[in-house]
């Protein structure tokens, strides 16, 4: 098999983020009711860090792909992808293009549309060269390109190429 490793976020990861947001500010709540001003400021702040920790740490987890002519596989955390290419009845690319407070976020992402309808999606962080490249042609410095490269190659029937998203 096969490795690389890239920066997969997965799509629910927003969520996540709104929750911890959430969170601390209901104990932000809780703890300002109940405790003197100052500790209840201190405790807000700690748990605040906290949470930005647990942000940094969950947005900086690499995750490996492992890849051969009969699946792909790559694990998040905790959770396991598995994409079968005998269950496999597309694979595309595209490009997501996110407006977010502090700038743009943009993705590389693979798309295995499943025989059951459903979609699993790998995608990896591009960065302000990597966009350079793709404007210019070259993709392969792009590390889910050299998957999507291989995968072209075993199942060219099942590649569909690079597919325009409402977000780019």
């Amino acid at each position: 098999m096969k490795k690389l490793e890239v920066n997969h976020t997965p799509e629910f990861l927003r969520d996540i983020a709104i929750a911890l947001s959430v969170l601390w500010l209901i104990l932000m709540f809780i703890i300002c009711s109940v405790m003197a001003k100052l500790i209840a400021v201190f405790l807000s702040i700690v748990i605040l860090l906290i949470i930005i920790g647990i942000g940094c740490y969950i947005e900086s987890r690499k995750t490996t792909v492992k890849y051969d002519t009969d699946k792909v596989k790559w694990k998040w955390l905790w959770l396991e992808y598995t994409a079968d290419f005998c269950d496999v009845d597309s694979v595309h690319y595209t490009i997501v293009h996110e407006r977010t407070r502090y700038g743009y976020n943009r993705r590389f992402e693979i798309v295995f549309q499943l025989t059951d309808s459903t979609e699993l999606r790998l995608n990896d962080r591009l960065e302000s060269d990597d966009i350079d490249d793709c404007i210019n042609g070259i993709t392969d410095n792009i590390r889910l390109m050299q998957l999507y490269r291989f995968i072209e190659n075993v199942y060219p029937e099942k590649c569909t190429g690079f597919v325009k998203n409402d977000t780019y």
